[in-house]
């Protein structure tokens, strides 16, 4: 019986996940820390908190602050003052974070090539 693709890779995310740092964060705190490391890798501009709190359509507003809160406390991100003004914060993914990103891209590949075969 052949199985469905779908599944497979929903198997191979939860699996993914739970086997990760990535286990402890909550699906909005996931999607929002996905959010701030795509949008750090697009551009060279820094990310404010005003705008990941705009634009990052993951939640509400609150929501997005105590979300970035729980990713402060689990240093998956960094929250700095501007040094050009002090009334904006930088939202930055941290180097952890970078290299758990990494480690698990590695990971889906491999899971891709595998199924190549």
């Amino acid at each position: 019986m052949k199985t469905n693709s779908w599944l497979e890779v929903r198997r191979f995310l939860e699996e993914t996940i739970h086997g990760s740092e990535f286990s402890q964060l909550d699906d909005i705190s996931l999607r929002l820390l996905d959010w701030v490391v795509v949008q750090n890798s697009r551009t060279a501009a820094p990310l404010y908190m005003q705008s990941l709190v705009l634009r990052a359509n993951v939640a509400s507003p609150a929501t997005i602050y105590k979300s970035v809160s729980k990713l402060m406390d689990q240093r998956m991100i960094e929250v700095t003052v501007d040094p050009e003004d002090t009334r904006r914060r930088i939202v930055r993914p941290s180097p952890t974070t970078l290299k758990l990103m990494d480690r698990l891209g590695s990971r889906t590949d491999a899971w891709i090539k595998s199924l190549q075969h």
